[in-house]
């Protein structure tokens, strides 16, 4: 029922978006324009925020946001995370029948028995306005409560839970989840934010062996300040465990380029080896 009752909420968001009822601010860049609700974007961007009780202008006086320096399909999908907390292309759904999720749930802790355990395994979660009794047993690994999220948690997705679960699509979208990663930290939109770094960091996972990922890492490591952990950390990681990629011609000069990351993605390969030792 809860979940049926999200699905029906984001239904009726998305068709508030599509039809443009009772929007009072426009959002534009390039050719695009989007008629958009300040109850719902400012609450979840400082920028936006900022902008409306900030107003300077004829765009203020018009009841409109103008970017101009965005990429349009980027924008487009902020304005989507905004209205579905989601972004095209989704991460996969945990399907209840799938006897791998089990499987896995169960291997992660053997006292489990996942068919009948009363916890609902959707990923990302939001915790809004507190969760509903039901919808805080998120997973073995995460229950919304005072110990763990003080049900303040932001598209959360257990990372034990859902490792299997890699992304559907090609390699483009490695660079695409940098770019949205980009534009969530530039309008302090902190929920997109860490659902651009989770759905890189599967893209890791799933397209290590292929040229875009130095194209990725490049526009990464050049759109954020080195104090900026979140992608370095996937790209580091994903370094680490597949480290004939640093015989990659782009890989080496991507190194040596950004000495600092380098310097990090050494460290922690001798962490690694003193593990092994």
């Amino acid at each position: 029922m809860t979940e049926r009752t999200h699905g029906d909420v984001t239904a009726r968001l998305k068709a508030l978006l599509s039809s443009g009822d009772y929007s009072d601010l426009k959002i534009t860049c390039g050719l695009d324009a989007y008629n958009v609700h300040k109850a719902i974007v400012c609450p979840q961007s400082s920028f936006f925020k900022n902008a409306e009780k900030f107003p300077v202008g004829k765009e203020a006086e018009e009841g409109r946001v103008h970017l101009p320096e965005d990429d349009p399909h980027a924008v487009k999908l902020l304005v989507q995370y905004f209205y579905e907390s989601e972004y095209d292309p989704q991460l996969p759904k945990i399907d209840p029948k799938d006897e791998t999720r089990y499987r896995i749930v169960s291997n992660a802790d053997p006292k489990n028995n996942a068919e009948d355990d009363g916890f609902h395994y959707r990923f990302p979660h939001t915790c809004k306005a507190g969760c509903e009794e039901g919808d805080d047993l998120v997973c073995h690994h995460h229950i919304c409560q005072y110990a763990t999220c003080d049900e303040k948690c932001v598209n959360f997705i257990c990372e034990y839970c859902t490792k299997h679960l890699l992304p559907e699509g090609d390699a483009t979208q490695l660079l695409l989840h940098t770019t949205i990663y980009e534009i969530a930290d530039k309008y302090d939109v902190t929920g997109l934010k860490l659902l651009a770094k989770e759905k890189f960091s599967r893209s890791c996972e799933a397209f290590w062996d292929t040229e875009h990922l130095a194209t990725a890492a490049e526009h990464a490591l050049t759109t954020t300040p080195d104090s900026d952990a979140g992608l370095r950390q996937a790209l580091c990681k994903t370094l680490v465990q597949h480290i004939e990629l640093l015989e990659k011609p782009p890989i080496a000069a991507l190194l040596s380029k950004h000495a600092g990351f380098a310097y990090g993605v050494l460290r922690q390969l001798a962490g690694t080896y003193e593990r092994l030792k």
